[in-house]
Formats: C-alpha cells, sequence, structure tokens
C-alpha cells in the first residue's frame, strides 16, 4: 500500500497538480501529523481522490478549528485523534498535539497524554481479539521523548509514546513537529520493534500489508 504521510509544512511543488498526481501515483491514502492549514489538506484530498486521515498539531489552535475535540477543520478529511480506524485492513491510530509549555488547545503533559492512550485502551483490546494485533500506525504530531525530538521545551518528546510502542507495538509511528536538516538529522529510527518516521515535510511510504499481518 502507498501512503503519502504530510505534516508542518505546505510542499509548494504539489500546487502543480501535473507533478503531485505523478509523484504521488498510485497513492492509496494520506496521512496528516499537524499543523497544517485546511486548504492544503483539503487540496491534497481533492486533487488525489484517497482518504485522507490527521492529527491536529500545537500551531492549529486557530479560529478554523472548531473546539469539538474530534471534530475535522478541514472538509471530506478525518480528525482521528484519540481514535482508531480500520483502513483496508490497516489499524491506525492518531495522538494530536505537542509537550505543553505554555496554554494552548493542543499542549499536553506527560499526565494528559497518558490520558488520552487510556480513552484508546478499548478498542486496542479489541482490535487484539480481533486482528491479533493492537495496531499497525500511530500518528502523531510530536515524536517520542529521545527520538527525533530537541532539547526546549517546546520541542520535547513524549516519553507516553515510549510506553505506548513497547506495550502495543505499532509497525510505524509517524510523526512531525521537528524540522529536519537534510543531511544532518537522521529522519528514520528504531525503538524496540516499531519504525519511527519523521515525516516533515511529506514521506511517500510503501507499506507491505502481508508483513505488517
Amino acid at each position: 500500500m502507498k501512503i503519502l504521510t504530510v505534516s508542518d509544512k505546505v510542499e509548494k511543488s504539489f500546487f502543480k497538480e501535473h507533478l503531485l498526481r505523478e509523484k504521488c501515483q498510485g497513492t492509496h491514502l494520506i496521512l496528516a501529523c499537524g499543523d497544517l492549514p485546511p486548504y492544503y489538506l483539503e487540496y491534497l484530498v481533492t486533487s488525489l481522490n484517497v482518504p485522507l486521515y490527521y492529527v491536529p498539531g500545537n500551531h492549529d489552535e486557530q479560529p478554523y478549528q472548531s473546539y469539538v475535540t474530534k471534530s475535522s477543520f478541514a472538509k471530506g478529511c478525518t480528525n482521528i485523534d484519540q481514535s482508531v480506524i480500520v483502513f483496508k485492513n490497516l489499524i491506525i491510530g492518531g495522538l494530536a498535539g505537542a509537550f505543553r509549555y505554555k496554554k494552548g488547545k493542543y499542549l499536553y503533559t506527560e499526565t494528559q497524554m497518558h490520558r488520552k492512550v487510556l480513552s484508546m485502551i478499548p478498542r486496542l483490546l479489541v482490535n487484539k481479539i480481533k486482528y491479533k494485533r493492537y495496531i499497525d500506525i500511530l500518528i502523531t504530531h510530536a515524536p517520542p521523548f529521545g527520538i527525533h525530538d530537541e532539547k526546549d521545551l517546546p520541542h520535547r518528546g513524549f516519553k507516553e509514546f515510549l510506553k505506548f510502542m513497547k506495550t502495543y507495538s505499532p509497525v510505524y509511528l509517524i510523526h512531525g513537529h521537528t524540522t529536519p536538516q537534510a543531511g544532518k538529522e537522521i529522519t528514520t529510527s528504531w525503538y524496540l520493534s516499531t519504525r519511527v518516521i519523521n515525516t516533515n515535510p511529506y514521506r511517500l511510504l510503501e507499506i507491505d500489508d502481508a508483513h505488517i499481518r
């Protein structure tokens, strides 16, 4: 399965629609990891005509963002914060926001992020019974603690994500929030059995469904 993942920065080259379709030909799904304007998400959905699931980032506290937790601010897109969905036998979950460094809608302490994870556990347990696995892909805005994060508090990763990977063993954790420097920063790492990917600003992933199952 081919998946386009995006976060944080609008990729200007994608607005040449023929280049977008050429580069993303055969894409089945779009996953967005936060801090992107609604017009960009709506453009991707319209141009590629595939589902788009997203989580909000810490800068998504804008007038256009509804304060109803799981409502969507981009037409044709689905907010999966604190949710777990199944797409073509691929189990995908989402956790929005970044580490709390000031007051803000999508800023959380470790304790608050733990509570968000707790709300997902019933569905994860059902998946384990039904599909013999908890989850395949977790999309987040912030990275895990110590993996692709930074020293300053606003870009600190969550220790809760390390616990999540240890307990539920997603095949992928895909995040944004931090900015890789070309040639200077690793954008793909491993934590136990999970491949951790920084998608900022975009990645094209080929996922072997048979390997996941």
